[in-house]
């Protein structure tokens, strides 16, 4: 399956890969090939994503997950290894993620 992270300054990862685990506002979860489709709300996470005997680590600011069965596509507005990001864009994404889940559970 395809696995393309996207921010709105481009495309951090575009790669065939055999796994990917990330966690959603529910918890965490992975995807092999062929999964049935599903759309998640991400929290601030690390994307793991394995391509054969390749393992990638990049972290995510939040976003959305799409899977179509085929394809995985994450849109966040951060993404990068740990050692190319800024701390405190993480934390201000972590603060809108948790107001965005406070705003879904009163509801």
């Amino acid at each position: 399956m395809k696995v393309k992270i996207v921010t709105p300054y481009g495309i951090v990862y575009d790669r065939e890969s055999d796994f990917i685990s990330f966690r959603t506002l529910e918890g965490s979860m992975g995807i092999l090939p062929r999964r049935a489709p599903i759309v998640a709300q991400l929290s601030v996470c690390d994307v793991k994503i394995k391509s054969g005997d390749d393992e990638y680590r990049l972290k995510v600011a939040g976003g959305f997950l799409l899977c179509d069965g085929k394809d995985v596509i994450i849109i966040t507005e951060e993404a990068g290894r740990e050692e190319d990001i800024s701390p405190d864009r993480f934390i201000e994404a972590r603060e809108r993620v948790e107001r965005v889940r406070r705003f879904f559970q009163s509801s």
